[in-house]
């Protein structure tokens, strides 16, 4: 690297600094200059980057009500199935009070084993898929099985 030379290459960076030049053009990668989520995007818009940039930590309206609406439907279809279904299910998944339990924890409750309550639960799936298919919510069907 030639001492007047101020756009050194990484290889040349990484010789001089001794490291490698992965290592070199990580650092580069990392110290970059932030971008402020109030600059404007686009030389005649009052729209700033915030406004486009989507928050992946909040679910968008359409999928909201869409897990709603599953859930209802869900709920409805299983009073297609055996109480004792229905329960394994419920229990399974959470619905009767938002704690998700084991096959065991589930056996413990009906005296049944674990094995037992798995085949339970897939009969009670296969069940509730084959409901949803047949009122036209293949869709949900499809997230069971």
């Amino acid at each position: 690297m030639e001492e007047g030379n101020l756009n050194p290459t990484k290889e040349e960076l990484a010789r001089r600094v001794g490291m490698t030049a992965g290592k070199v053009e990580s650092l580069l990668f990392v110290a970059r200059t932030p971008i402020s989520m109030q600059k404007t995007v686009g030389a005649e818009t009052d729209t700033i980057l915030q406004e486009i940039t989507a928050d992946t930590a909040i679910e968008s309206p359409n999928m909201s009500v869409s897990k709603q609406l599953m859930r209802r439907h869900v709920l409805n279809v299983l009073n297609k199935l055996r109480p004792k279904e229905r329960r394994i299910i419920r229990l399974r998944f959470g619905f009767e009070d938002g704690a998700e339990r084991s096959l065991s924890e589930i056996g413990e409750i009906f005296g049944l084993s674990r094995e037992r309550v798995r085949q339970l639960e897939n009969r009670a799936l296969y069940k509730l898929k084959k409901c949803l298919v047949n009122q036209g919510l293949d869709a949900y069907a499809d997230t069971l099985i």
